[in-house]
């Protein structure tokens, strides 16, 4: 009986096929045990596209009053520059600036106080002197970094603003003996890697306002301009700094403007500046952190390794170094990590530090994606088998429960309830389908309470989502749908 070619030809492209298949299922469904412990940094903080600072000069009473409220609106920090001497105890203070108690106020809920020397002198224009000589350069550098860090024991101030914006390469060798970043006026974002004295010629963005300013109407075209340079910054990856001053309300900027204040910010323009960046963060796009943090990421990141000290199906532990102060460079990076595939859950310990976090595979490799220190000791990462708690069938009642969101499936934004029956460090984070984390909705120490948080699906397409709760000891996980 004649041998059919043809069938013979589809029986082998069939094998062929099966093989290739096989081959391609194996590889996407088996990690190579070499890969674990892997670690990669991120170019930016939680793998987001580029990197963005406010900045706000001299230290006006209206950063407390105005700039505190509108940024907190959004979780938004700052970098303030201020002049010590100018800050007092209490008011009525001197001319429009603010007071010690507002601005250390700031400090606490993570804003950053940088200096702006002691009395605002055109640096080039004083000698060299030395610290004990005042109306010097090294005296202006010095005394005012000494005395932020006299208020602000628990870190040091390592940021620093030319006044006027004018420096030579004398006064940037100088500063560069006291503080780790300075910042100068320029309209070009800063690059994603900086090195040497590039660290001292910051550039930031200051609005320049178009007169007359009669209405909020007359400032949208510098506020579209701003958006559209920030936009720049995102596609090409890079960190934008903005320069600010004084900030009140619109019905109040026309009184500023007589009084000679340089180019005021509108407290609705900058709200509305706000709500635009809130839009690009909810989407992952811009990281928005104070001078001094980026400044401490990007010289962490370029100058980390890592070292794989044991691997095992149980336990990986991993040594994360660099060669940078750590007394200054403590600041987490986000990191990729390589784990096993039966990995689903993953205890990340560094120091008094955990976490649990969901793993997730992309190309050849487990994954899961943590913040670790340099220097900050031992990294170890074990298999986590999560004790499930539910409101219907309560395990663990001593520590807390989390209902399903509502509605669901919802469109723009969801409901989530939460019990906690003892005081607690809380984790409640929103991821997509392959793990990357889309939110943060809470990341801090809680009373025991009844707790509702609300989850705005800003930028995010319509699929499956995970909503999940730890507290480094207790792990719940529930899944959502978003429909638009």
């Amino acid at each position: 009986m004649p041998v059919n070619a043809n069938r013979i030809l589809l029986v082998s492209l069939c094998i062929l096929c099966l093989s290739f298949c096989f081959k391609t299922f194996a590889k996407i469904n088996k990690s190579d045990s070499s890969d674990w412990g892997k670690t990669y940094v991120t170019e930016w903080a939680d793998n987001r596209q580029s990197a963005f600072s406010f900045s706000f000069d001299d230290g006006f009473i209206s950063q407390y009053e105005n700039v505190k409220n509108i940024l907190n609106q959004n979780d938004f920090p700052a970098t303030y520059f201020i002049l010590p001497p100018f800050l007092t105890d209490s008011l009525p203070g001197i001319w429009r600036y603010g007071t010690w108690p507002m601005f250390l106020e700031m400090y606490n809920e993570n804003y950053e106080l940088a200096s702006h020397s002691l009395n605002h002198p055109d640096l080039t224009q004083l000698p060299i002197g030395d610290t004990l000589t005042p109306n010097t350069i090294h005296h202006e550098l010095y005394h005012s970094k000494k005395m932020i860090n006299e208020r602000t024991s628990s870190e040091y101030c390592i940021s620093f603003a030319y006044p006027f914006a004018i420096h030579n390469v004398l006064v940037d060798s100088l500063t560069s003996l006291y503080y780790e970043s300075s910042r100068e006026v320029g309209d070009v974002a800063n690059q994603s890697s900086l090195v040497g004295m590039d660290w001292f010629k910051l550039k930031s963005n200051q609005v320049e306002f178009d007169l007359p300013r009669d209405s909020l109407q007359d400032d949208l075209d510098e506020l579209n301009t701003f958006i559209n340079w920030i936009d720049n910054s995102i596609q090409n990856g890079t960190w934008g700094i903005h320069l600010a001053h004084e900030v009140v309300p619109y019905a109040e900027l026309n009184d500023l403007l007589n009084q000679g204040a340089y180019h005021p910010i509108a407290n609705e323009w900058l709200i509305l500046l706000c709500d635009w960046l809130e839009g690009e963060s909810d989407q992952n796009k811009i990281w928005i952190e104070t001078i001094g943090n980026v400044t401490k990421y990007i010289k962490e990141r370029d100058s980390y390794n890592y070292y794989i000290i044991s691997k095992s199906n149980f336990k990986i532990e991993i040594e994360l170094t660099d060669t940078l102060n750590n007394a200054i460079y403590n600041h987490p990076l986000s990191a990729f990590i390589a784990v096993p595939d039966e990995w689903d859950f993953v205890l990340v310990e560094q120091g008094n530090e955990t976490e649990v976090l969901e793993s997730f595979y992309t190309d050849s490799m487990q994954l899961v994606f943590a913040d670790v220190i340099p220097d900050g000791g031992l990294i170890k990462l074990t298999k986590y088998e999560p004790n499930f708690v539910t409101n219907e069938n309560n395990n663990d009642p001593q520590f807390f429960s989390l209902s399903q969101n509502y509605p669901n499936p919802f469109n723009f934004s969801t409901s989530i309830d939460l019990v906690i029956l003892k005081d607690s460090f809380i984790s409640l984070r929103v991821h997509d389908a392959l793990g990357n984390n889309v939110a943060t909705l809470v990341n801090k120490e809680l009373p025991a309470g009844n707790y509702n948080f609300k989850f705005k699906a800003t930028g995010l397409a319509s699929g499956i989502y995970y909503y999940s709760l730890n507290t480094g000891r207790n792990y719940l996980s529930r899944k959502m749908i978003l429909l638009k």
